[in-house]
């Protein structure tokens, strides 16, 4: 019998690194929904080379373009196939796992929430759609703080269990040397309005001796290119195991996102020893100490963000360094993992 059964989106490569984890100490089955996506960072950002847990995927190709009636049909047919004691539910936002929650009993229904208070509707109809879907769920697995206020505000009763993750970053080897305070920040992700990325460049436009490299894809970027003074350099999305060498070689990370339900690329940037300005409308504030490892922001004041990095000399920055190194990413790890236990 297994102890859960997950049914998530894509193979995502946090999410199979935090599956290999639970199925250390757990009986687990993996339903991917689809095997892609067209809304991701890099081509390795999805992938099954290296699960240790069984699996299906019920629809080869992206998320997109799948046929939500014929994964339901496939479910149906797994499910009457197997035992288990639990089922997960990877969101409240796709067909598929309305039909799971409504078709297995309610003490078996978890879900992992990744949605949070800012960037969620809790009135109106919106709002009674999710309060009808968490009537079905006896625990969440939220990723935190934030996500938690979300199940207040509406209502919910149930089991709350704060996993301070949404999945497990890859953790390549590198030569770890002494950090200097160079003036080069660093921005990963997709280039889209939500990331508020024009009040970045409008931030580094001031801001003459400082550069930015921002990383990425997407609707934004030749606009942002074109509004972009000289210090702001613009490359397009790289592989996982290439950034490295990027967040090697630059100072501070910056997720300035209007709203940011976790961001992944902030766990990413304390591995490979960097600081992080993120805006306080991020789920990962969680792990961000502020003022110790890293900043919180209010993301529509361009005049505080300004301040704050011109704030950061030789000394601040190495204070900086030493909270990223006192923070264990992996005791983070181990606790998201017995979350789940």
């Amino acid at each position: 019998m297994y102890d859960y059964v997950i049914i998530t989106h894509i193979p995502a490569f946090y999410k199979v690194n935090l599956y290999n984890q639970l199925a250390k100490k757990l009986n687990i089955f993996v339903v991917f929904l689809a095997s892609n996506t067209n809304e991701k960072r890099a081509d390795d950002f999805v992938g099954l080379d290296n699960v240790s847990f069984e699996y299906q995927v019920l629809f080869s190709g992206n998320l997109q373009q799948r046929n939500s009636s014929a994964n339901i049909k496939r479910l149906r047919s797994i499910l009457k196939s197997i035992q288990y004691k639990r089922i997960l539910v990877s969101g409240w936002d796709l067909r598929e796992f309305w039909y799971l929650i409504f078709t297995n009993h309610k003490n078996k229904n978890c879900l992992a929430l990744e949605s949070t208070i800012n960037e969620s509707k809790t009135t109106g109809l919106q709002g009674l759609v999710k309060k009808i879907f968490l009537s079905r769920i006896a625990t969440v697995f939220a990723s935190g703080t934030l996500h938690r206020e979300l199940l207040l505000k509406l209502g919910y009763r149930g089991d709350i269990r704060i996993t301070k993750g949404v999945g497990i970053i890859n953790k390549p080897s590198f030569n770890k040397e002494v950090r200097e305070y160079h003036k080069k920040f660093l921005y990963v992700g997709r280039l889209s309005a939500i990331k508020n990325l024009e009040r970045l460049v409008q931030v580094f436009n001031s801001l003459k001796g400082y550069s930015l490299t921002i990383i990425g894809e997407g609707e934004q970027r030749e606009y942002l290119q074109k509004i972009a003074n000289d210090n702001i350099v613009f490359k397009s999305a790289i592989e996982n195991k290439k950034l490295k060498n990027e967040f090697l070689s630059h100072d501070v990370f910056v997720l300035p996102s209007l709203v940011e339900p976790w961001g992944l690329v902030v766990e990413e940037a304390f591995y490979f020893g960097l600081p992080v300005i993120i805006s306080q409308n991020c789920g990962a504030r969680d792990i961000v100490k502020d003022n110790i490892n890293g900043y919180w922001i209010d993301p529509q004041n361009i005049d505080e963000l300004i301040s704050l990095i011109q704030a950061i000399n030789s000394d601040k920055y190495h204070e900086l360094i030493n909270g990223v190194e006192k923070f264990s990413l992996n005791t983070k790890d181990i606790e998201q993992v017995e979350a789940y236990l």
